[in-house]
């Protein structure tokens, strides 16, 4: 990464650290973060373009020495950019971004593609890994149902899509908030449901904390949806997977996603319970029986 900072921007950082999924360096007082690009450079610059014109200015892009906001190095490509306020401060709940963009994200296809991918790492890779091979069917069949939803409900209203986040790290900072890079168009109740997940599994908070907050915001029935579905996609144990097939992570830093996983799925029937109350929501069998056992 220093070859590239050296040789496009003329900078010499002391030091990289892995930040906000980048590559966080300071110099002179001035803080920067460079990224890899994992989606085209015209998504990233056009969720760029539209944070600049509400005048979010919280990252800006530093143009290389050819004057152009994306370098090239080893067939990838990267933005860097400058960190333009307190990248370490929460973020406050009135300090969230509700900019329209319109998303073409189908994430039935995109889930059904994972789950052949991790079928295939699974066999290739992972026939060593008995925690592994012991836990993640558990988590494909939360996928299937998921994807099931999500084929029924992929025509995306264009007053519900705006822009969102990959992940949703608690405590929620600015400098992974107002990351472009962490960006994308997509369903606004993604942004919910990455924070619940991510704050199950890292703050534990009482279940009715969620229920509270996600009565806070008004769905339609297609989004309300998506938001079981979102629920139901198990990202926090498929992110850890593929550290352990592509990192070489310790297979052990499943076992607390794995122990808490019949208290995510009570949360998941009373969030169910809430959200059908006032909605019409696509049946799923074990979850509809779970809520008759569990509430009753």
């Amino acid at each position: 990464m220093e070859n590239i900072i050296n040789y496009y921007y003329n900078l010499y950082p002391n030091e990289l650290n892995k930040m906000y999924n980048g590559f966080y360096f300071a110099i002179n007082g001035y803080k920067f973060l460079l990224i890899e690009l994992i989606l085209p450079k015209s998504h990233i610059l056009d969720i760029y373009e539209k944070l600049t014109k509400n005048n979010i200015g919280f990252y800006i892009i530093i143009l290389n020495k050819d004057n152009n906001p994306v370098s090239n190095f080893d067939n990838k490509e990267y933005i860097l950019f400058q960190i333009n306020g307190n990248d370490k401060e929460i973020l406050k709940f009135e300090e969230q971004i509700y900019i329209s963009s319109k998303s073409d994200v189908n994430w039935g296809k995109l889930w059904s593609e994972r789950i052949d991918y991790y079928e295939i790492q699974i066999n290739e890779l992972a026939q060593d890994k008995r925690i592994v091979l012991e836990s993640i069917y558990y988590y494909i069949g939360l996928a299937e149902n998921a994807i099931s939803i999500a084929n029924k409900y992929k025509n995306i209203n264009e007053n519900e899509s705006i822009i969102q986040h990959y992940r949703m790290n608690v405590p929620i900072k600015k400098g992974d908030y107002f990351n472009p890079g962490n960006m994308l168009s997509d369903v606004f109740i993604r942004n919910i449901v990455e924070y619940i997940k991510n704050s199950f599994f890292c703050e534990k908070k009482e279940d009715e904390y969620y229920l509270e907050y996600i009565k806070s915001f008004n769905y339609t029935e297609s989004s309300a949806n998506l938001l079981l579905a979102r629920l139901l996609y198990p990202t926090y144990y498929f992110d850890i997977f593929d550290e352990i097939i592509l990192n070489d992570k310790d297979e052990d830093e499943l076992i607390f996603i794995i122990n808490l996983c019949y208290d995510f799925e009570n949360l998941i029937i009373k969030i169910y319970d809430l959200l059908q109350k006032k909605y019409p929501i696509l049946n799923i069998d074990w979850i509809r029986k779970r809520t008759i056992n569990l509430l009753q």
